[in-house]
């Protein structure tokens, strides 16, 4: 019986929906277009979400950075923090030492936009790196031709140099770098290994970057002529699995402290931060612009559902003398009420299912003419037609219960 009531009811609301199309349609787009926002808002959070876990995956999922600066993502370093004693290579050897979560350890110096020449090229924009032989595993990059930098490099300070893909087109479009010699800001340096490309990091190319030994990084660029944040040594360090992360940090903190003095309950004079960490900080970004964007998003779901309220008040003037009518033969408030919320429900589920498929098709073309990636999960579309179907259920509910309370004899009266 239940059903038998619940089908009629259905097929009624659908009937009247379809008496009055234009109203109807007019309806649905207020419902689409709030479900289009917030499709369109969850598949550009999500595929930024997306990117930027694969882009940090790319760096390396467990590796750890260390440098006398906090875990700062963008903020400038303080005063204390420029003023704070560096970190030194007797820092990583002591972390490689006595570490025994850790299975890498790669002491590094890094100078901005050093000028490296071949013959009558040059370029400007490469990353200038000291490195030690652990580089490559530690931070998973590997040589593609040649070699990498080797301990009797260090042990010599030997003008030899790694070059990556994009200093490699720069300088040699049309022949082997292979034992050829370049100039690193006038110093003469020969070529002994090509990096394997590693692409981009959100739009910044990661192949733009040459190494030398550290030992001969420190024998031109050790002195003070070249300040922060010019050069900044840091040290990259790799547990032996993902699971270690947090024992390692926790060693890594604990013999810093011990080497740097830092006295009991103060605060660490140093930085360490994680994959984790950054994600974290990311995911506290995004979070706060889908809250404003969601507020957006269910503002215009109000607009669509008082629209939805409004026209299901009208179609309850309209139809006053049917339900008197429905009333006399036998039918009672619930059976009132069931039909008329069918058919609010019924308006912003179609309201939902267009929102949806014009949100999915913005998304196709935001991935394929936009530089901003945009994915659709299964749950935005489950959330996409709850939302409508509750939109409808809630602005529904006052018209379905003020037809459902109608007096019988006054309705049948109405004209």
């Amino acid at each position: 019986m239940l059903w038998d009531r619940f089908t009629e009811s259905l097929s009624i609301a659908l009937d009247a929906l379809r008496a009055n199309k234009l109203r109807s349609s007019l309806t649905v787009l207020g419902v689409a277009i709030g479900v289009v926002t917030v499709i369109f808002m969850v598949s550009i959070i999500q595929g930024l979400n997306r990117a930027f876990a694969e882009q940090i995956e790319s760096l390396g999922s467990n590796t750890i950075f260390i440098s006398k600066f906090d875990p700062s993502f963008g903020r400038p370093p303080t005063a204390e923090e420029r003023q704070r004693k560096d970190l030194t290579v007797e820092d990583a050897a002591a972390i490689e030492r006595e570490a025994r979560s850790v299975v890498g350890v790669a002491p590094i110096k890094r100078k901005l936009a050093a000028s490296i020449r071949r013959a009558e090229r040059q370029t400007d924009t490469p990353i200038l790196y000291g490195v030690t032989p652990s580089y490559e595993f530690t931070l998973s990059q590997y040589v593609g031709r040649g070699r990498f930098i080797t301990e009797y490099d260090l042990s010599e300070r030997s003008n030899v140099c790694v070059l990556a893909q994009d200093v490699v087109r720069a300088l040699f479009p049309a022949e082997d770098p292979l034992d050829k010699e370049v100039r690193i800001e006038g110093r003469p340096f020969r070529v002994v290994g090509i990096m394997e490309s590693l692409g981009n990091f959100f739009g910044q190319s990661r192949d733009n970057a040459v190494f030398i030994p550290l030992s001969t990084f420190d024998k031109y660029y050790g002195g003070a002529e070249a300040p922060f944040p010019e050069v900044l040594f840091f040290i990259i360090v790799r547990p032996r699995t993902r699971a270690d992360v947090p024992k390692a940090v926790e060693e890594i903190t604990d013999i810093l402290r011990r080497r740097r003095q830092v006295p009991a309950g103060a605060p660490n004079n140093f930085g360490v931060s994680t994959q984790d960490s950054l994600l974290d900080f990311y995911n506290q970004l995004t979070g706060a612009t889908a809250l404003v964007l969601t507020a957006i998003s269910f503002v215009a779901l109000m607009i669509g559902g008082i629209g939805v309220m409004n026209i299901m008040l009208v179609s309850v003037t309209e139809r006053t003398r049917e339900i008197g009518i429905r009333k006399a033969v036998g039918a009672r408030r619930r059976d009132i009420l069931t039909q008329f919320l069918i058919e609010a429900i019924a308006l912003t589920l179609v309201g939902g299912v267009a929102g949806l498929t014009v949100g999915e098709i913005a998304s196709l073309v935001v991935n394929r003419y936009s530089p901003l990636p945009a994915y659709v999960p299964l749950w935005a579309i489950a959330l996409g037609l709850g939302v409508s179907g509750m939109v409808g259920l809630f602005f529904g509910l006052w018209p379905a219960w003020k037809a459902a309370r109608l007096d019988p004899v006054e309705a049948l009266r109405y004209e």
